[in-house]
């Protein structure tokens, strides 16, 4: 039976309950509010918006909402000096459907002048404008009347820092303004207790507001859960192997990346291809980014393919290099990612748990080893908290194969499939209707040695698949 409920995240220490300090803020701020304005004045000057966002998201997809922010508490700075309507503008020439603005201020240094700069902004742009949405910790009628005054069309409704019937009441108000309402959850817990209000557009956030970790997997999760919807996949979506992840949701919410890359970027996210990461690399020469779109480091103490650690020492680690633990021991493993600064971390289940997992700060790729139809049950225990899981055979690194049958062909969330992966059968992989890639190590070494010339040959095939998805 599969398993797809969340596994709540063990308590850390108070310095990482940044919702509660956020939340407490937020009601001091609607206090201030309430003496700066008059609700009632609010409510008699409030014209609704002519946009229906419920409406273009069902016409309109991928949908795309980019967000325009300065900083987060998961990040600090991210563009302090940034400014809004340039920002904005750039983002509806790329394809935005929608456009984010903060205006939070203390924790990410928004104010509502940046929700009216943008709107002012995007009114430029006539009746093909993008929408605009409110991001922000909504408690209070009052902050809904002033974004919708500074020219929004839609709003953020959070359900961890809301009571259904709260989160209802908003949502009413919203909607009297003719604005959308984009209700977000992040674990099954808060969509259970929602389910039952009828609203349309669900945002799943990848990253636990409460310890600000991401789980790119976990929209794939709770987008079982909430059929009927339409989904849109928030936070953690940084490259296109991030967007291959998620792209089975009907919309997505970038904000940190775009701000950090550029506008331009966004097209750059939706390349679509399959993803192929080599594993064992371990000679400085292949240690480079465009070596695959994946490189394994191997750490197992049974690997024969481990890195020599000089070459660690003296080289930068690229962003798409994943530390690869196998047999390791969980303080071996946080002694060699406090070392090296990997951000991404591949685990096999069974040599972790799930709570390891889970404290894990970095992108994380679960592996499981398929030798009975009980290891795919094991891998849903870890699934809403991992970025990426991979499909391995019985033995891994030996290049033999799980047996297909073992695989489910309707598997239900995206995989790498290992074991046994070579240039004469890249072909498995279409076998599975969730399977967006590769992973080997054998198969692209000759005479024992990691061969420059197959890794090529997988490269060129690769590209033929970019090429037939563009046709």
């Amino acid at each position: 039976m599969q398993k797809t409920g969340i596994t709540q995240a063990p308590t850390y220490c108070s310095k990482h309950m940044i919702l509660d300090k956020i939340t407490t803020q937020k009601r001091e701020e609607i206090k201030a509010l309430y003496q700066q304005y008059d609700l009632a004045v609010l409510k008699s000057q409030a014209q609704p918006t002519t946009r229906r966002f419920y409406a273009e998201i069902a016409d309109k997809q991928p949908f795309f909402i980019c967000e325009f922010k300065r900083k987060s508490p998961s990040e600090g700075w991210i563009a302090e000096s940034a400014e809004v309507a340039p920002q904005v503008l750039a983002y509806a020439h790329a394809g935005a459907r929608a456009i984010s603005v903060l205006t939070d201020t203390p924790f990410f240094g928004g104010t509502y002048d940046d929700l009216r700069t943008a709107a002012a902004a995007l009114a430029t742009l006539g009746d093909q404008r993008p929408l605009l949405l409110q991001k922000d910790f909504v408690l209070d009628e009052i902050q809904i009347y002033l974004a919708r005054a500074a020219g929004a069309d839609m709003v953020l409704l959070i359900a961890a820092i809301l009571a259904p019937d709260e989160l209802e009441k908003l949502r009413r108000v919203a909607e009297s303004l003719g604005m959308g309402a984009l209700v977000e959850v992040h674990d099954q817990a808060e969509l259970d207790g929602i389910q039952h209000l009828d609203f349309p557009v669900l945002g799943v956030n990848n990253r636990d507001l409460k310890v600000f970790r991401t789980a790119l997997n976990r929209v794939n999760v709770l987008r079982q859960q909430a059929k009927g919807r339409f989904i849109i996949s928030e936070s953690g979506i940084h490259s296109y192997r991030d967007f291959a992840v998620v792209r089975a949701a009907h919309g997505f919410l970038i904000g940190t990346g775009l701000m950090r890359q550029g506008a331009e970027s966004l097209q750059a996210l939706q390349v679509p291809t399959h993803l192929f990461k080599a594993c064992g690399i371990r000679t400085a020469e292949l240690f480079r980014e465009d070596t695959a779109d994946l490189m394994g480091i191997n750490f197992s103490p049974v690997s024969k393919r481990r890195m020599p650690l000089e070459i660690l020492d003296k080289t930068p680690i690229p962003a798409n290099a994943v530390a690869v633990f196998y047999q390791n021991s969980e303080a071996e493993i946080r002694e060699i990612l406090e070392k090296y600064p990997f951000q991404r971390v591949q685990l096999y289940a069974g040599d972790v748990s799930p709570e390891f997992v889970r404290s894990i700060r970095k992108k994380v790729l679960l592996a499981a080893r398929i030798r009975t139809p009980e290891d795919i049950e094991t891998v849903y225990h870890y699934a809403a908290d991992v970025d990426l899981i991979i499909l391995d055979g019985p033995a891994p690194g030996s290049g033999t194969a799980a047996a297909d049958h073992l695989i489910p062909e309707d598997f239900p969330y995206p995989f790498l499939i290992a074991g046994g992966i070579h240039a004469g059968n890249l072909d498995r992989m279409h076998r599975f209707r969730n399977c967006i890639g590769i992973d080997t190590a054998s198969g692209i070494e000759q005479d024992g040695e990691v061969s420059a010339t197959i890794i090529r040959q997988i490269r060129a095939y690769f590209g033929t698949l970019v090429g037939l998805s563009k046709s």
